[in-house]
């Protein structure tokens, strides 16, 4: 069975993924990472402020996923229902190398298999 480190490091194969860090969605300990994480840590507080803008706007339920770009990187921040408490994966995209719309869709495909 592979450690949460060797998974994370598979997504990095991903066209532009240059981090990811799978984060505890309640209490924000980063559990494992690879690549560039920089921003990883910050993922629980981001989706944490999102969903409380949100539901005080009028919408309904949990944040499934934060986007933020700058001009050189996306900072891609997934929720993964499990047994328990949720999970953040969260993942750093170089903007010239894919686009949002293709990292998500593979970080979406491969965060599965993370979990199993």
């Amino acid at each position: 069975m592979p450690t949460l480190e060797e998974g994370l490091s598979g997504l990095l194969t991903a066209p532009g993924v240059t981090g990811a860090a799978l984060v505890d969605a309640v209490t924000g300990l980063v559990y494992a990472a690879a690549g560039d994480t920089h921003s990883g840590e910050d993922s629980h507080d981001l989706v944490v402020l999102a969903g409380d803008r949100l539901n005080r706007a009028g919408f309904e339920g949990e944040v499934e996923s934060v986007i933020v770009s700058t001009q050189r990187e996306h900072q891609v921040v997934l929720r993964l229902g499990r047994q328990g408490d949720p999970l953040l994966l969260t993942a750093t995209v170089d903007r010239s190398r894919t686009s949002v719309a293709w990292a998500l869709r593979d970080l979406t495909q491969r965060a599965d298999a993370l979990l199993t």
